[in-house]
């Protein structure tokens, strides 16, 4: 796992080298995403900031999350102001602003719960994820095909790997603000003990989301001949 503890203005975990780039950037100041081809996916953990996309404007906030396609301006409104930028180079996904919820609505593995915040245009697509861990929770060991990008924006735990044989097996403890990535296939697994713990999670891609053969407008399109 890489971690950045206590992250600031435009530290960064770089996995552009990877099946799908991506770079996380952490952000306090004003910027500009200035590539037509990327899609930045953010979510802003202190303060509240402007963003300038074209002729629209949006505000905000702590607890906001968005994905703006192409180019776009962001300012601080607040002192100690921070958001996390992730971006999906050569990708073009939708523009969307929201806010996160407190509680999953979808089951996870071990009791846990998860909200599909933004969901992949299309089937294969980038998702971005709300991940919520109740007190004592100490999930089995897993992994993922691609890399995981993750915020913590409330509460406290830990992500482990437990050694075996072929590895020594790694600890991180883990609280709100700080920023992390798992590689590909990365065998880990996260634990609270006396607190519940938020994360919003990035996946790269996905086996989810609606196909030209599949989707809700045609799904539900029954043709009338007349009988």
């Amino acid at each position: 796992m890489i971690l950045i503890d206590n992250p600031k203005d435009n530290d960064k975990i770089d996995m552009l080298d990877t099946m799908y780039p991506t770079l996380m950037v952490c952000k306090e100041s004003e910027f500009v995403s200035a590539c037509v081809d990327h899609t930045t996916y953010g979510f802003v953990t202190d303060g509240g900031f402007s963003i300038q996309k074209g002729s629209d404007t949006y505000l905000v906030s702590e607890g906001s999350y968005f994905s703006l396609a192409g180019e776009f301006e962001c300012k601080p409104l607040l002192d100690k102001s921070k958001l996390f930028a992730i971006i999906r180079k050569g990708f073009r996904g939708l523009d969307q602003v929201g806010k996160s919820e407190s509680r999953g609505r979808l089951s996870y593995i071990d009791g846990c719960t998860d909200t599909l915040l933004i969901m992949p245009p299309r089937l294969g697509d980038p998702c971005l994820n709300y991940l919520h861990f109740p007190v004592g929770i100490d999930q089995t060991q897993h992994l993922h095909p691609s890399i995981r990008m993750g915020i913590v924006i409330s509460g406290k735990g830990e992500a482990f790997q437990k050694p075996d044989g072929k590895r020594e097996g790694w600890e991180k403890d883990l609280k709100k603000g700080r920023m992390f990535c798992l590689e590909e296939g990365e065998v880990h697994s996260f634990r609270t003990a006396t607190s519940h713990m938020d994360i919003i999670a990035y996946h790269p891609d996905s086996d989810f989301g609606p196909s030209d053969t599949n989707h809700p407008m045609l799904n539900r399109t029954y043709i009338n001949h007349g009988k």
